[in-house]
């Protein structure tokens, strides 16, 4: 039985917010790690913290857009802001 295209638009989801947290994570730890290792001031770990976020972020946004077919697909109607 195939499965109704709902719910497979709900796994995409499902799957590209579970990447988007690991990955932003996983940035975060290496980004501390390698300020606790280079850096000697709370602001320069920080800075990395923030690079390391920025990057996984940017990586799992890329991985996700890449399984929505490279569109994020547009708002349920719902969502979307009635004009005025």
């Amino acid at each position: 039985m195939a499965r109704p295209p709902e719910l497979a638009t709900d796994a995409q989801w499902d799957r590209a917010i579970e990447l988007t947290l690991r990955r932003l994570v996983y940035g975060a730890g290496a980004g501390l790690a390698l300020g606790l290792i280079f850096t000697r001031s709370s602001a320069g770990r920080g800075r990395a913290m923030s690079f390391g976020l920025g990057m996984g972020v940017g990586s799992a946004y890329t991985d996700a857009s890449r399984e929505f077919g490279g569109v994020v697909p547009p708002l349920p109607s719902v969502l979307q802001p009635t004009p005025k």
